[in-house]
């Protein structure tokens, strides 16, 4: 079986419910990664980059939610774990673990990236 015909959360995205959340719609679907695409650079930009906590802080949870909306779950979960790190950091805490959580989203991001890429390529 295909890994992308899988629901397995390990996938990172599930193509199935991408195309649902696009109503079937294959034109629409392609234009949703493209876009997801686009966001994911700029979010990972900020979230990786030494800007106000608070800022990143907001570009982690905006990911997540973007990530959810297109099935591309270890992606959210990647987001959500850096994001309440850098809720910690934004409320004037020391975050623990965010030297070890943003290696893990740029992971996601790029394993995201990659499946939203080969999607195009053949959608």
């Amino acid at each position: 079986m295909d890994a992308r015909e899988t629901d397995d959360a390990a996938s990172p995205l599930d193509e199935e419910f991408l195309l649902r959340q696009a109503a079937g719609d294959t034109v629409l679907m392609r234009e949703v990664a493209q876009l997801f695409r686009e966001q994911l650079k700029g979010q990972m930009a900020v979230i990786a980059g030494k800007g106000a906590a608070a800022l990143r802080y907001e570009a982690a949870h905006t990911l997540k939610g973007a990530s959810l909306a297109i099935g591309a779950r270890p992606l959210a979960e990647a987001a959500r774990r850096i994001e309440a790190e850098l809720r910690l950091a934004a409320d004037g805490s020391e975050p623990a673990g965010l030297d070890d959580l943003l290696p893990r989203l740029e992971a996601a991001a790029a394993d995201c990236d990659a499946a939203l890429a080969e999607l195009l390529t053949r959608a």
